[in-house]
């Protein structure tokens, strides 16, 4: 092979190891959060394609337990969700009412299932580095559609704090037939976390 071919060939090879492993990382990270990272406030904007935009808190212990904390509109109802049930308050917080049950991990398994399958044809995947805040961070992003929301065609950004591997921040633009929203879900530590426990 001529040196300018196999440097080409070398080139190539090296292109398609990078974006396959670009498309693992986002893959990963998309599936599993931050599994290890502990109880969290995550602070939550909203915007709803020729709508409102809302803003909310929701604290989540790291084991599939959280509250959601309304902030904008202050007057919505809060939610909380604890094992298989859901609470909801209408007072922020000072009292809670059963709402329904459900199965919480069943609910989790197919979730993620259904995600690892649609990730697999995921595109306009691009892993860098980008500042935020001051700071620099890793960023994945990348396109799928959801099969868990009638094919809606959905744009991911992550950013990722390069020393520990967690997600700092998040943002999702979601695009389907009538509707559309962006996200963005800002990550806090909340290792003092304690949920409400109705009676």
């Amino acid at each position: 092979m001529k040196p300018a071919v196999f440097s080409l060939a070398l080139i190539a090879m090296a292109s398609v190891a990078h974006a396959d492993e670009c498309h693992d990382r986002f893959s990963k990270l998309l599936i599993n959060g931050n599994p290890d990272i502990g109880p969290t406030r995550l602070h939550i904007t909203q915007e709803i394609g020729g709508g409102s935009t809302s803003l909310n808190y929701h604290h989540s212990d790291g084991n599939g337990n959280g509250m959601t904390e309304m902030i904008d509109p202050a007057d919505s109802p809060w939610s909380l969700f604890l094992g298989d049930n859901m609470y909801v308050s209408n007072d922020k917080g000072q009292s809670w009412t059963f709402q329904s049950s459900f199965d919480a991990e069943k609910g989790r398994a197919d979730s993620k299932a259904a995600l690892t399958k649609d990730l697999v044809a995921a595109s306009d995947l691009v892993c860098g580095t980008e500042a935020l805040n001051g700071s620099d961070y890793d960023v994945v992003s990348g396109r799928y559609l959801s099969s868990a929301l009638a094919g809606a065609e959905i744009y991911e950004k992550l950013w990722i704090d390069p020393e520990t591997g967690n997600i700092v921040q998040s943002y999702r633009h979601l695009k389907m037939t009538g509707f559309e929203s962006k996200t963005t879900q800002v990550v806090e530590l909340s290792p003092g976390l304690e949920l409400p426990q109705p009676d």
